[in-house]
């Protein structure tokens, strides 16, 4: 018994240093397998990422124009505020705001009741004028009949001179009268068309096909002025703008000349006018001159409203077919400008030359050529030929 109890131990403690001698030995190859990676990772360098850039397709579709831009304001070439030439009290306004109107239409009447009473006055004494200068001339007609009749009796030898005499004074007489009673006729009828004329400054009629932009919010019964505008109308067809365009540039400027026209309330959209007028002066102050552009406004569906502000650009040359880059594609040095154009994966470098400035772009005019794929964003601090990755 004792025999094999010593056995049983001596089996125990043989596999007990069979289990330490493996877990020293993968203890080992652990440290030894970690301190090879750490020291492999020391020694390894990592990879360079190539920069992102962004890019654009070169395109020669732009049309690139030298111009003279000033900011304007349009306003309607025929636009009136009517105001009355007399002071009364409104009896009607015919119209209101947004009307379109036509040319000899009613537009407002103030009150007239004395005008036609001195209207009616006026043809009574006419009337009574013209009865005066018909009874005037039936007695002259009467008293020239007497004096002939008695000019062939004296002849005759059955009337004495005398007589002639007296119907002679009578029909001088009458004839006088009839005179006077014309000059009285004539006199009414004058009198009968400045009264009815002035009765016509009460009654307002529109002198033009338009629009009514304002109507004053006037109130029937509301006394107006001769100072007061009633109404303001235009016509909204044709409209102007005025630009001040500096002394060195006056000569570039030509009647006839198309004018591109941008407007803060339509900002992607142009519209073109002409040029109509231009002073024959310099204004000594601002050593400018007006230049006066016009723009058919029908022709773009009456878009187009008075006070709208923008901008306007005479154009002085035009150049189709052109490369327009954005500035930030541009980068200069001692020897001029250039650009980077990706080229597989590659940025090459393209010395430039340049031309016109048109908003945020510039037009390249040698360097660049359709197709070519331009660096816009990320080539600042680029090489020739270094990698990129396009984003």
């Amino acid at each position: 018994m004792k025999k094999a109890a010593n056995g049983n131990r001596s089996r125990a403690f043989f596999v007990i240093l069979i289990l330490l001698f493996a877990a020293v030995a993968g203890a080992i190859a652990f440290f030894t397998n970690w301190r090879g990676g750490e020291t492999a990772g020391a020694s390894s360098e990592p990879e360079e990422q190539a920069p992102f850039v962004k890019v654009i397709t070169a395109s020669s579709n732009s049309t690139v124009r030298e111009s003279i831009v000033q900011n304007m304001s349009i306003e309607a070439v025929n636009r009136v505020k009517m105001t009355p030439r007399v002071t009364g009290r409104l009896e009607k306004l015919h119209v209101k705001q947004g009307d379109k109107v036509k040319s000899g239409q009613l537009i407002a009447v103030l009150e007239h009741a004395q005008q036609d009473a001195l209207i009616s006055s006026t043809q009574a004494q006419l009337a009574s004028a013209q009865a005066d200068t018909q009874r005037a001339k039936a007695e002259m007609m009467n008293a020239k009949t007497n004096l002939d009749r008695y000019e062939r009796l004296v002849k005759e030898g059955f009337s004495t001179q005398q007589q002639f005499d007296t119907y002679e004074t009578a029909y001088v007489s009458s004839r006088a009268n009839y005179d006077a009673a014309i000059a009285k006729e004539r006199q009414a009828v004058s009198e009968l068309g400045r009264v009815k004329s002035s009765r016509q400054d009460y009654i307002m009629y529109s002198p033009l096909d338009g629009t009514v932009l304002s109507d004053y919010s006037l109130t029937q019964g509301e006394m107006i002025s001769q100072n007061s505008p009633i109404v303001d109308i235009a016509d909204l067809r044709r409209l102007k703008a005025s630009l001040r365009i500096p002394e060195n540039k006056i000569f570039i400027v030509q009647p006839g000349m198309d004018v591109f026209l941008k407007f803060d309330a339509l900002p992607d959209e142009e519209f073109r006018g002409k040029v109509t007028r231009i002073d024959p002066y310099v204004d000594t102050a601002t050593r400018t001159s007006a230049v006066e552009i016009e723009l058919d406004n029908e022709a773009v569906g009456n878009r187009l409203r008075p006070g709208m502000f923008g901008q306007a650009s005479i154009i002085e040359r035009e150049f189709p077919g052109s490369v327009l880059l954005p500035e930030s594609a541009l980068g200069s040095d001692s020897e001029g400008y250039f650009v980077f154009i990706e080229d597989n994966g590659a940025a090459r470098r393209r010395d430039v030359h340049t031309g016109v400035r048109q908003g945020d772009s510039v037009h390249v005019t040698d360097g660049v050529v359709s197709g070519d794929r331009v660096i816009v964003f990320g080539g600042n601090n680029l090489s020739d030929g270094e990698r990129v990755e396009v984003q």
